[in-house]
């Protein structure tokens, strides 16, 4: 009962929440012989607020208006987090400069999902897992341009906003330390007397509120009347894992791909940047990564043998073809999106439950990024869509094809690569934290990053 208290009440490891998000992928995979898609979601429920409240079709003219239930039980799920610890995170206060950055990476972000063919979720949380060479090619083109994102935000001095999960009796501990000084912290912020975040989350609302209305007493798309309670539960299911999962560590893509790079990369780096103590030893100590391979793992595994029984296929995450020119050009957008709303789609879904400002300001971002993808669909599609680069559509196939061998074998090959990535991560935090492998398991982050030693 000590356990399940200390869990219900307190953070967790990173680990622990990328478990939850690849138990969240299996249960969507098992149902839908998908892994979870969620941006054209997110366009149909603007699409709902847009034509019944405003009267026009900005968005509605490509996505059909409707509800998505899966992202609606996402922020539920972050929601009850916070519930369960009883620290919501509308205390972390953001200057307007840093609202204004997670504004731009909104927008960036969500016009990067249009032209890479899905968001970071669907390529590093789905992609990935499914072996997509074009899911690879998103991760690898945006690494660059997040840390482009990187030095423009540390540039503009925003460099100690950039930090895992806030806890509020952390902060108060924390606060005036040399290395470790959270902005986002301030004595007497009252966020409900603040008019801009009060604005914002009426935005938030109406974005929910209005799909849920209509999903609950109409026929669009999604609605109740159309799925039916029983597909309500199989989308509920996994957006609360989802939510719960993310919202009790801070898991989100970007860190996780940012995190390799520390290893190269001095402490001073990060001190003249203006970067918590606290990021350097989560980037270095590589637990960003352990959640998302914990996921990735997770769901690939689940994935190769559902699909050498028979049971089900090797999710498509790239289209028709393997690879895109949409691919290249999308990842650097998404990747410096997400730096700029710290935090991916998902993870900015788990901070809208939590009530992060940045994340509430990154929402309006997202229904503007989709709007030049609408508004000249056929041009541009044609440019990022219109010619395919390669002709496979996994590693499998292509190794299989180029090196002979089964498919299946190099689908073995490939599970073995990703399990060995998963334990390097592990062994990596052992000798940079100096710490036993029990202790990087139930330890939660701000145990590890705050905790002495390991430099």
């Amino acid at each position: 009962m000590q356990l399940l208290k200390t869990l219900w009440q307190k953070q967790w490891p990173f680990w622990l929440g990328g478990l939850f998000v690849g138990l969240a992928e299996i249960i969507f995979y098992y149902h839908y012989d998908m892994f979870i898609v969620v941006t054209t979601g997110l366009a149909q429920m603007f699409a709902v607020a847009e034509v019944n409240l405003f009267g026009v079709d900005w968005v509605a003219r490509v996505y059909e208006p409707g509800i998505y239930w899966f992202i609606v039980f996402a922020i539920v799920g972050a929601r009850m987090a916070g519930i369960a610890e009883k620290d919501h995170r509308d205390w972390v206060h953001y200057d307007g400069g840093m609202l204004a950055l997670a504004f731009i990476g909104g927008f960036l972000f969500s016009f990067g999902t249009r032209i890479a063919g899905g968001c970071t979720t669907h390529h590093f949380l789905g992609g990935i897992p499914s072996m997509s060479i074009a899911s690879w090619v998103v991760l690898l083109s945006g690494i660059p341009f997040a840390f482009l994102a990187f030095k423009l935000v540390t540039g503009l001095g925003k460099g100690g906003y950039l930090r895992h999960q806030e806890t509020w009796c952390v902060s108060c501990e924390q606060d005036g330390a040399e290395h470790n000084h959270n902005p986002g912290y301030k004595p007497g912020y009252k966020p409900w007397k603040n008019p801009l975040h009060l604005g914002l989350t009426c935005l938030l609302l109406g974005f929910l509120l209005v799909p849920l209305y209509y999903g609950l007493t109409s026929d669009i798309a999604g609605s109740i009347s159309q799925i039916g309670w029983g597909e309500l539960a199989w989308l509920a299911a996994p957006g609360l894992l989802l939510g719960f999962g993310i919202a009790k560590t801070g898991f989100g893509t970007e860190c996780s791909a940012m995190a390799p790079e520390s290893a190269f990369t001095s402490h001073d780096f990060y001190r003249k940047n203006g970067v918590p103590d606290c990021t350097y030893r989560m980037f270095r100590g590589m637990l960003p990564l352990q959640g998302l391979m914990v996921s990735i793992v997770t769901l690939n595994l689940f994935i190769v043998y559902s699909w050498i029984w028979g049971e089900g296929t090797i999710p498509n995450a790239s289209g028709d073809e393997g690879l895109y020119w949409g691919h290249i050009l999308g990842g650097p957008l998404l990747a410096m999106g997400a730096v700029l709303m710290i935090g991916c789609e998902v993870r900015t879904y788990a901070r809208l439950g939590l009530g992060y400002s940045t994340a509430l300001a990154a929402l309006p971002g997202f229904y503007l990024g989709y709007l030049p993808y609408t508004l000249y669909q056929e041009t541009i599609d044609e440019v990022v869509f219109g010619e395919g680069l390669t002709e496979y559509i996994t590693f499998a196939e292509w190794a299989s094809d180029t090196f002979g061998a089964s498919e299946q074998t190099w689908a073995f090959v490939y599970s073995g690569l990703m399990i060995a990535i998963l334990l390097w991560t592990f062994a990596a935090a052992r000798r940079f934290l100096r710490l036993r492998a029990r202790e990087l398991l139930v330890r939660n982050t701000d145990q590890l990053v705050y905790a002495p030693g390991g430099s």
